[in-house]
């Protein structure tokens, strides 16, 4: 395969960001020292070394509800990512940042004046992973009894989205002067008030943080619903979607790029990237056997906790052993994943998704060798289309 592709890690600023429990496995250093900063640097540092392009971190503002979650540490606890950029930037050349946060709970001023700064520091680095978060733990963190529904979270993103660039954009260029001998800091009328009312935000502007080196950091959506692909055509510049299978990969980058041309955007801009949790070792068996001892020491519970916290659901009070599509779920949060399970076994149960939910499964060519990894990588996106993994 000639084409190059994008690589970016994947992490949570917690103690076991996505292959749960993985915190008790006795090589991982992560229990000792995930929370200092100089286990973020070393990361940062080791993913520049080997040529990825991002840091991505993914968020939640919520967290610890349930004894499950709290007892097998269930991306829980869950430290802001924010503040970890700016010395990762410092100790990095070239590595792109990423951060998650939310357009349900955060106010357009605050994000756009934060993320602007944060442009500054890392000198053109940060991009920002737009999401309208999917747990009513958080919501309980806000004031709220439970989230607002699904597609109305997606009306208040896109006046968020307005506004931000509204804000981002409220200087023109030539704006800033910095002229001692006259007292000339800036030409008050290159800078504009935004004067924005709509339906979900009054917002004056302008943004009081100099324009920053992107002007607009880099964008990132990951909604897989029928009204998260019409937001990620209108606003993202990078998609994250899962690698289940190449069919649903390329039917999603078809889909989502016939929608941005409709929205007056270039399709082939759009840029996709994938779920990956390779596990590589110096020889497959010694890979499989690792990810065997990492896997049986996740219990059923703790599964189902994660599962709980992405679908917004308790999945416990449910029959495990009955096929999904026979269940009467009250799904409020994330539907992606599950009807990628779907997708692929009609007739699967919750009990089976727990089994390699956001892990990969018992024969699955994503643990092997490096070389075996790689070929798999690059038969992916031949066959499935898209830009890399993450």
């Amino acid at each position: 395969m000639n084409k190059k592709l994008h690589l970016t890690g994947f992490m949570l600023y917690c103690p076991a960001p996505h292959m749960i429990m993985s915190w008790v496995y006795p090589p991982d250093k992560i229990r000792h020292q995930w929370y200092e900063i100089e286990y973020w640097a070393e990361i940062a540092r080791t993913l520049e070394r080997g040529k990825f392009d991002m840091f991505f971190f993914a968020d939640g503002l919520g967290g610890g509800i349930n004894r499950a979650s709290v007892r097998y540490a269930i991306q829980f606890t869950t430290h802001d990512p924010l503040t970890l950029v700016p010395y990762l930037a410092a100790v990095t050349e070239k590595l792109g940042f990423a951060v998650t946060m939310s357009t349900t709970f955060y106010q357009p001023y605050m994000l756009a004046r934060k993320l602007a700064s944060i442009d500054h520091i890392t000198k053109g680095r940060i991009g920002w992973n737009i999401v309208s978060s999917i747990s009513s733990g958080e919501a309980r963190n806000f004031g709220m009894d439970a989230l607002p529904p699904h597609d109305e979270r997606y009306d208040r993103a896109d006046e968020f989205m307005d506004v931000v660039r509204k804000l981002w954009q409220s200087w023109d260029d030539g704006a800033v002067l910095m002229d001692m001998e006259n007292a000339l800091f800036a030409v008050p009328e290159k800078i504009h008030k935004i004067d924005h009312k709509g339906k979900w935000f009054d917002v004056q502007g302008p943004l009081a943080v100099l324009p920053s080196p992107q002007g607009v950091p880099y964008l990132f959506q990951a909604g897989s619903s029928d009204r998260g692909r019409d937001f990620a055509a209108k606003h993202a510049e990078c998609v994250f979607g899962s690698s289940a299978g190449t069919k649903q990969m390329r039917a999603m980058v078809d889909d989502i790029r016939d929608r941005a041309e409709r929205y007056g955007r270039d399709p082939e801009k759009i840029k996709f990237i994938w779920s990956a949790q390779p596990l590589v070792a110096a020889s497959e068996s010694e890979a499989r056997t690792r990810h065997a001892e990492i896997r049986a020491r996740i219990p059923l519970e703790a599964q189902l906790s994660l599962m709980s916290a992405h679908f917004n659901c308790n999945l416990t009070r449910y029959d495990l052993d009955v096929p999904v599509r026979q269940l009467d779920l009250d799904i409020q949060g994330t539907r992606g994943m599950l009807e990628t399970y779907m997708r692929g076994n009609k007739d699967i149960t919750l009990r089976e998704i727990a089994g390699t939910y956001l892990s990969s499964s018992d024969d699955s060519p994503m643990v092997g060798t490096p070389e075996q990894v790689a070929d798999y990588f690059a038969y992916l996106i031949e066959e499935g289309g898209g830009d890399g993994f993450q």
